[in-house]
């Protein structure tokens, strides 16, 4: 098993690219030049490599920055998501060629259609061919029945996965559950929301009992799912299903029919609010015993608990790539494009919004302008400065703990906000100089076309604090790109069983939970009328999963599929803002607006992709598109 995993390391290495195929492909490479495909499950090694290749779907969360509309090789598989939602810029100190209302079914990017059709179809034809291969069989390598079957567990997994990767994308599409020959008719209408959900749900109840209860400890196996991811995606599903954008929110979508007058979208039906309760809290109950919220060993911290997950393999994470998740210092796609332009090598250009920056909470608790839920924070201020030091650790070697003169508006802010964002004034964590970016300095915005921080802000989430190109620094470690963290799930939980139950002490419970892995109070402390209050509730969890999960991939379809891409508290079009660019030391420090985004409704859904309608009679396009 160890060496079929570390086949799936090297697959693209080896020429698969099935993004460049219609979607009913198979790549020509994992036949091994055989003309037969039968032949391939007659070989114990291409059987291997071919179960491998199945899982080369996975997305990498971690790889945000790199995407283009118009690159080659670029999918919906990576993170686009974040750069086209509000968080952050990820531009040459523009984000134009991210805005979806320019673009159309014939041009858009990053879907992940052909790439998760092609390996569907790799996983039913494995799905219908492999087989117990004795000794006797071609170069007498076996593949033992006790193999096999683990293989076929993990392949139905990764077929019901992919079929929810593309719900969560596209809506309701067709649904994939055997190979077709070439002499079939491929013309495969889509299946019903309800149709695909059930489907999906029906494929994780069987194999959620086969799966082991544990991840793998080697790493090159711990991106083989276990119960626990499965449970996960169960909930997950239901989550989308419950929520309004597919359970009758979307009213344009309603009229949606096929070629036969099968409605694709259902009337709204609140009980899928209890299906969902249901599945999330099949997951929290698993993870009672098998995972936890990170904390970091010693006398807790919330500051390094909030860093140091992302930097190790820990209990907190449910599912997580073989993928190194540092794949921007060497790639050139994440950390060397937030490291400020006056550090070697620095690049400088992944910007945070000033939006989110505003959304973190004060170290209090509270926000820093009042909401529906919380009183705003006393002890923030935007005028004046104040000394900010950051002490050297074992987690931040190279910092200084030299008092620096910070804008107020970043002092007193929660160890989530310091663990996210690189603000003016702040010393670098390896050569201990403090960064600006007004003009005249060395992250300015005055040699154009170079890169920089459209916002003055940087992305500093996930950033190994001990990682230094200059040598003698430490060029590169090893981070796990996560997938599914405990976090997200007790958020989630949370959501649906304050749509069912807004009374249950468990709604602000599990909300509290991961408020006080970050150092803040519990939110009835703050506001004691939010207890059973379903709307406060309702907005509590969703600002905190903005933080909480800030840059992960989920905002961009989370306002989507609670529809509130056109409210203030979700809102996706407009002016978008950050520092002054074009000031000096003392201008620098307003808010400017950088960036006029578009959404129109039509973008609560991706389109079907415009050569896939071209080629079919029974496929119909999503609303608008």
């Amino acid at each position: 098993m160890k060496n079929s995993i570390k086949i799936f390391l090297f697959t693209l290495v080896l020429g698969f690219s099935s993004c460049s195929k219609d979607y009913l492909d198979v790549s020509d490479e994992l036949s091994g030049g055989l003309n037969n495909v039968d032949q391939v499950f007659d070989n114990a090694a291409y059987t291997r490599r071919w179960y491998a290749n199945v899982f080369t779907g996975i997305p990498d969360y971690t790889d945000m920055v790199h995407a283009n509309w118009d690159a080659g090789g670029q999918t919906g598989l990576q993170n686009p998501w974040t750069g086209m939602t509000d968080e952050i810029n990820t531009g040459y100190g523009d984000n134009a060629n991210y805005q979806i209302a320019f673009r159309n079914s014939s041009n858009m990017g990053f879907h992940r259609w052909n790439t998760l059709y092609a390996l569907i179809r790799q996983a039913n034809i494995f799905l219908e061919k492999a087989k117990v291969i004795p000794d006797s069989g071609v170069n007498a390598d076996k593949l033992e029945s006790i193999e096999l079957d683990k293989m076929i567990v993990n392949v139905k997994f990764m077929r019901a996965y992919y079929h929810y990767l593309l719900l969560e994308q596209y809506g309701p599409v067709p649904i994939m559950d055997r190979s077709y020959n070439p002499g079939e008719d491929l013309d495969i209408p889509r299946s019903s929301v309800d149709e695909v959900v059930n489907f999906i749900d029906a494929e994780l109840v069987k194999v959620i009992p086969l799966l082991p209860q544990t991840p793998a400890t080697n790493d090159d196996v711990k991106a083989l799912p276990t119960k626990g991811a499965a449970l996960a995606v169960r909930g997950k599903l239901w989550i989308h299903a419950a929520s309004p954008l597919l359970n009758g929110g979307f009213t344009e979508a309603l009229a949606l029919a096929d070629t036969d007058g099968k409605k694709l979208f259902p009337a709204a039906d609140p009980a899928k609010w209890n299906k969902a309760v249901q599945a999330l809290k099949d997951l929290i109950d698993y993870a009672n015993g098998n995972h936890q919220l990170y904390k970091n060993t010693g006398v807790f911290d919330p500051a390094k608990s909030v860093y140091e997950l992302f930097q190790v393999y820990n209990s907190e994470i449910i599912w997580a790539t073989s993928v190194n998740g540092n794949v921007g210092l060497n790639g050139d796609r994440w950390e060397r494009r937030a490291t400020p332009r006056s550090e070697t090598n620095g690049l400088g250009s992944t910007a945070v919004l000033q939006e989110l920056v505003d959304d973190f909470y004060m170290k209090d608790g509270k926000p820093i302008k009042a909401t529906s839920f919380l009183p705003a924070s006393t002890a923030y201020s935007e005028t004046g400065t104040s000394s900010y030091t950051e002490a050297v650790t074992a987690a931040a070697p190279f910092a200084s703990a030299t008092p620096t003169p910070v804008n107020n508006m970043y002092i007193n802010r929660e160890p989530r906000f310091y663990n996210t964002v690189f603000f003016a004034g702040r010393r670098w964590h390896v050569s201990n100089k403090v960064t600006h970016f007004y003009v005249g300095t060395p992250n300015d915005r005055s040699v154009p076309p170079a890169q920089y921080t459209a916002s003055g802000y940087l992305l500093y989430k996930r950033y190994n604090r001990t990682v230094s190109l200059p040598s003698p620094g430490l060029a590169t470690r090893f981070r796990p790109s996560i997938i599914f963290r405990l976090a997200e799930f007790y958020l989630l939980y949370a959501e649906a069983l304050n749509e069912v139950s807004p009374g249950s002490p468990d709604v602000l419970k599990y909300v509290n939970l991961v408020r006080e892995r970050a150092g803040l109070p519990n939110l009835e402390v703050l506001n004691a009328g939010i207890a059973g209050n379903k709307a406060l509730q309702r907005e509590a969890i969703r600002r905190e999963s903005r933080i909480e999960l800030a840059t992960e991939g989920q905002r961009y379809f989370d306002v989507r599929r609670w529809m509130i891409a056109e409210a203030p508290e979700g809102r996706q079009a407009g002016d978008f803002s950050g520092m002054n660019m074009a000031g000096n030391a003392t201008t620098f420090f307003q808010r400017t607006n950088f960036q006029t985004r578009i959404f129109e409704r039509k973008q609560y859904l991706y389109p079907i992709p415009f050569s896939e309608m071209q080629k079919s009679k029974n496929l119909v396009q999503n609303w608008g598109w």
